[in-house]
């Protein structure tokens, strides 16, 4: 089953371009990753559904939540672990 990370971001958003990219280069060695990007320019609902309060924000199959720009690493550790808390 493929693992959906979808990317907040926000044109105001400094961090936002560096998430983008680096959502891409996990994206392109991981067969089993889908990436979705939404903006929360004038679309609130879908960032308000999860209770997002900045970005760029990360949500890894619907529950793990990462702000800012991740590292391999924790997009990696998120999609291994089923069971992800918000950090």
């Amino acid at each position: 089953m493929p693992h959906l990370i979808e990317l907040f971001a926000a044109e105001h958003c400094p961090g936002s371009p560096d998430a983008r990219v680096r959502l891409r280069e996990f994206a392109a060695h991981r067969r089993d990753v889908v990436v979705v990007e939404r903006s929360v320019d004038g679309n609130l609902e879908a960032a308000r559904r999860y209770g997002l309060f900045a970005t760029p924000a990360i949500v890894v199959d619907g529950r793990a939540v990462l702000y800012g720009v991740p590292t391999i690493a924790q997009l990696a550790a998120r999609c291994d672990d089923r069971t992800a808390a918000t950090v």
